[in-house]
């Protein structure tokens, strides 16, 4: 199978794959039509039978609701329709995941855990008679799925889980045992995609697993209720497994690759937040802009003050770049030939810090009535938290942007290292780095044929992409394996590609428009673009020059003294 290309991978080895990006990807007419019947159906229920603050207050999501969903078939939209689903591109699945994140977040979190992640693996990796035999009953909404990853000890460190699957040689079964932690779904859920440690071969060696356990299994448990800041309507239980007996059968792909698996399906599960986040945005817009309007100070609405206006507007911007983001993604999945895995959590870092800072100013706007809970803010500000947390961290994830962007640029760099101990040995490495050494100084990869109305954001797009292509090439010249530990450097790098990507993906949507609509008309979206541009080319370039000039020795020392002595101890007075 031939390696496949990733847009963000090639910016950090200096090129820009445009081909993968533009034009901007378009869902097929007869999807879309399908699409917005069920978007219509799904706000038309949620008006008529959904109650968000009743839900967050009762802690619980209503069997009817879940059952009038499981009606209208959105628990089953990314399953083929030969299991009895729907076969929903990602574009369209994550575009309804986006409407039920703006009708209550406890919803989304809900159906993220049974789809996004829950079932996924099964899609993905499972065998034809495991999808027989599950898929109908999880597109019916008859059962609902979970994904079984975090352990007290292992969250994002995935690798250090401690649940075993040891095989029955008797038998053939395998014997399940162990403890799983913040498990979505876990109170309710049917059928769970568990990981866990199997012996491989003679030597003991252990490898992670994926298994599909159903709730009928003897030994499986749910623990109580989590109570949680927000999402109260989700479930989040433990799970304990105690002597499960797992069928060979009910094996997940390969033996000891689970974690590949794994990794698989938090890609789609960070797409699908990042789509909530998006919804999530939105709505906390259409708030923020109805009061402004509406209420006044000076006798005159709050919407006529500059810092309010200026709230707004980067509100609707976050809207329109996450959206951008999210949706050019998609894109690239349902061609099936990217990798993805870069975008994906590219879309989670920035959805769930741009859904952060609306709500923080979606609550300023409304002033008092923000705090109190006879309006939808503070349970907005608690419900939206959770999503810099889910899927992985967002530190945990910037490290990973950056070091998996680096990855293949690093092993390159390895190869001319070598090449330089024998340079009449290893002459065409050396050749291939110094020509590309020289191009990258007297020329840049460009974009080409985008239209004249964003020639000054594609310059600022290039011209940064180089930079960060520089940037790279210091630090892995400079640090070399012990990159992995410079984590101010990494969270640099990786908020250059991001807001990198995030300009891309709104230069390629407006580069549609404009083609299409013509300049005209796309006057509103184009102001956006330019506004977001703006701004993003200024802090890779504030992130390019701290590459080398920082003040990360102080941040260090400042930190390490204050974990020596327990917290602050530098009172002034007392």
């Amino acid at each position: 199978m031939p390696e496949q290309l990733s847009f963000c991978k090639s910016l950090f080895a200096g090129a820009i794959e445009q081909e993968i990006v533009f034009p901007y990807p378009r869902i097929d007419a007869e999807e879309e039509e399908n699409l917005s019947m069920i978007l219509d159906s799904l706000r038309q229920f949620a008006k008529d039978h959904v109650n968000s603050s009743e839900i967050d207050r009762s802690g619980e999501i209503p069997k009817e609701i879940l059952g009038g969903l499981a009606e209208l078939g959105v628990f089953g939209m990314s399953i083929p329709e030969e299991y009895g689903g729907y076969g929903f591109s990602s574009t369209a699945y994550n575009r309804v995941f986006e409407e039920m994140a703006a009708i209550d977040a406890s919803l989304a979190v809900t159906m993220g855990g049974h789809q996004s992640i829950g079932l996924k693996a099964l899609l993905l990796h499972g065998s034809e008679e495991q999808k027989k035999r599950y898929l109908p009953k999880l597109a019916s909404g008859e059962w609902f799925a979970a994904f079984a990853l975090t352990e007290p000890g292992a969250g994002s460190d995935a690798a250090g889980i401690q649940t075993t699957a040891v095989k029955d040689e008797s038998s053939g079964d395998y014997i399940l045992n162990g403890n799983k932690i913040w498990i979505t779904n876990g109170g309710f859920a049917d059928f769970f995609t568990v990981f866990a440690k199997t012996p491989m071969g003679d030597g003991g060696e252990m490898k992670i697993s994926a298994f599909a356990v159903t709730r009928d299994m003897e030994g499986v448990a749910s623990g109580k209720e989590e109570e949680k800041l927000g999402i109260h309507g989700s479930s989040t239980t433990e799970l304990t497994f105690d002597n499960v007996r797992v069928p060979a059968s009910n094996l997940i792909g390969p033996l000891g690759k689970g974690f590949k698996v794994a990794m698989e399906v938090l890609n789609s599960g960070r797409l699908g937040l990042a789509a909530a986040c998006a919804g999530g945005t939105k709505k906390l817009t259409a708030l923020s802009v109805d009061h402004a309007m509406n209420r006044k100070q000076f006798n005159t609405p709050i919407a006529n003050f500059e810092m309010i206006q200026g709230k707004i507007s980067d509100m609707v911007v976050d809207a329109f770049v996450v959206e951008s983001m999210v949706y050019l993604t998609t894109g690239l999945i349902d061609r099936g030939d990217v990798d993805y895995s870069l975008e994906s959590a590219i879309c989670k870092v920035y959805g769930s810090e741009a859904a952060w800072r609306t709500v923080s100013e979606a609550m300023q706007i409304a002033g008092g009535l923000g705090y109190s809970a006879e309006y939808p803010y503070e349970q907005a500000l608690r419900d939206v938290r959770i999503n810099l947390i889910f899927e992985g961290t967002n530190e945990v994830l910037r490290a990973f942007i950056a070091l998996a962007g680096m990855q293949e640029h690093g092993e390159y760099l390895k190869k001319v290292g070598k090449a330089l101990q024998n340079p009449l040995a290893d002459l065409g490495v050396l050749t291939d780095y110094t020509l590309g050494r020289i191009k990258s100084r007297v020329s840049t990869n460009r974009l080409e044929d985008v239209h004249s109305a964003l020639s000054e954001q594609t310059g600022k797009f290039e011209e940064y992409a180089k930079e960060l292509h520089v940037a790279v090439e210091k630090v892995l010249t400079k640090y070399r394996k012990d990159v992995i530990h410079q984590e101010f450097l990494l969270q640099r790098i990786s908020d250059m590609v991001i807001d990198l990507f995030a300009m891309v993906s709104v230069i390629t949507r407006l580069d549609s428009m404009l083609k299409e609509k013509g300049e005209d008309n796309v006057q509103r979206e184009l102001t956006i673009c330019q506004t977001f541009c703006e701004d993003a080319w200024r802090r890779i370039r504030r992130n390019s020059r701290q590459i080398e000039n920082n003040i990360d020795a102080s941040r260090k020392k400042i930190a390490e003294s204050t974990c020596e002595t327990g917290g602050y101890d530098l009172d002034l007075i007392g």
